[in-house]
């Protein structure tokens, strides 16, 4: 497999970690946003939107959102499953993943804050406001369902989960740019039990080749 991945992206970021935690073996390929490589017709071939991630599982096969991804190595190789057989706690671990996923991500990401400063002319401190607004909201949500829950390592379960592999790089992303995250206490829980298995800090954007050369 090959996976087309930038250090800073947070979608990128969840399919290394699941990657890693299965053990499936797969070559990196930088893709480098800001040189513009995303733009360029060979990419553009493999991912029309020119976004990171792209799984090239073979010549037929190219999935390119990191959710569809993330499906698709829990059920082709399940012997460490990311989603339970449960089929309720299914829906919660989706759910929580979700609002990562779909919610938070879409909306603070570097097109987004790009677009608002070249094509809206948004100062700093608004585009700063928005990014603040949006990742405590999406926050706020995770940590509200983490207290429903019986108190784990995981976010889950005593294992984890598509909920910590969505999670981890949200969290990951706000200690990054100084977010305060005082106020999710179970969140931070999850994130430094994640933080103790090799697979999730060798997905870790430090760690990436690209950042290195940055």
């Amino acid at each position: 497999m090959k996976l087309y991945t930038n250090y800073r992206s947070v979608s990128t970021h969840r399919v290394r970690i699941a990657l890693n935690y299965k053990g499936v073996p797969y070559d990196p390929i930088f893709v480098d946003s800001d040189a513009g490589e995303h733009l360029k017709m060979e990419y553009l071939w493999l991912n029309p939107q020119g976004l990171v991630p792209a799984l090239v599982v073979d010549e037929d096969l190219i999935i390119t959102q990191s959710f569809a991804i993330l499906e698709y190595l829990d059920e082709r190789y399940p012997e460490r499953p990311l989603l339970p057989e449960d089929v309720r706690l299914r829906a919660k671990i989706r759910s929580f993943a979700q609002i990562a996923v779909a919610d938070m991500n879409p909306l603070n990401i570097v097109r987004v804050f790009r677009y608002m400063r070249d094509q809206m002319s948004v100062p700093f401190d608004a585009r700063r406001q928005w990014f603040e607004h949006w990742a405590h909201k999406g926050f706020a949500a995770m940590e509200w369902m983490l207290a429903q829950e019986p108190e784990h390592d995981y976010a889950f379960g005593h294992t984890p989960t598509l909920a910590d592999v969505c999670l981890v790089p949200q969290v990951h992303n706000a200690l990054a740019t100084r977010l305060d995250l005082s106020d999710y206490p179970n969140l931070r829980r999850v994130y430094r039990s994640c933080l103790s298995l090799s697979s999730f800090q060798a997905a870790a954007p430090e760690t990436q080749s690209d950042t290195l050369r940055v």
